[in-house]
């Protein structure tokens, strides 16, 4: 199973602001200020923490950190101002690439790696990284509002599209399933077991 999609930018528009109000929330860059900035960075932590299975690798510790502060205007927050904190949290970076018809299995790792090295061409595509939602808001829809948040930033940045490895968020339950086994569980609605590949289902992009 390849675990990579290719998502072309939607139509709608996010806009340049660094804050743009969605129903009750707004979203931000990590730009917006070092609060956001924080915040951003405990929500990540906080969602990922049970799966480091899925950071413990050489790409992971020798970039990921530098490329978000890299790149801060490609973090993106979901920030409830009544609660005063995020509900959401999205990263992900710009990258070279020159054939979307030739993605290799290394998915996750070699976007990282490929956002890292330098280039002398222009950045076209859209790298996804993580999408990060605290327990608390779970299952309201927010990792799907993030994912089209993406597109709509690969849109705004004037950018080819976006990649999207789908990371089995909810593997590490399991430690005995089969990979293969694992990708292809449903649940009793017929959707993807995996809360990860369903919220890219729900897109219409796994």
């Amino acid at each position: 199973m390849r675990d990579d999609a290719f998502l072309p930018p939607r139509d709608r528009r996010m806009g340049r602001a660094m804050t743009v109000t969605i129903e009750r929330h707004a979203l931000r860059t990590r730009a917006y200020d070092e609060n956001t900035r924080r915040a951003s960075v405990s929500i990540e932590h906080a969602a990922w923490n049970q799966l480091g299975f899925l950071n413990y690798t050489r790409p992971h510790f020798a970039h990921y950190g530098e490329l978000l502060d890299s790149f801060p205007d490609y973090q993106l927050c979901l920030w409830d101002d009544a609660a005063g904190y995020p509900v959401a949290v999205a990263n992900c970076v710009p990258l070279c690439l020159s054939n979307f018809d030739d993605l290799p299995p290394e998915g996750w790792d070699w976007i990282v790696e490929t956002a890292a090295r330098p280039t002398a061409g222009r950045r076209n595509v859209l790298g996804a990284l993580a999408i990060s939602v605290p327990t608390v808001h779970r299952g309201q829809g927010f990792a799907r509002q993030m994912i089209n948040a993406m597109q709509d930033l690969a849109r705004d940045k004037g950018l080819d599209g976006m990649i999207a490895p789908v990371r089995p968020s909810a593997k590490a339950r399991h430690p005995f399933a089969a990979i293969d086994d694992y990708v292809g569980w449903t649940d009793e609605r017929g959707r993807a077991y995996d809360p990860g590949r369903r919220g890219h289902s729900a897109a219409g992009r796994a």
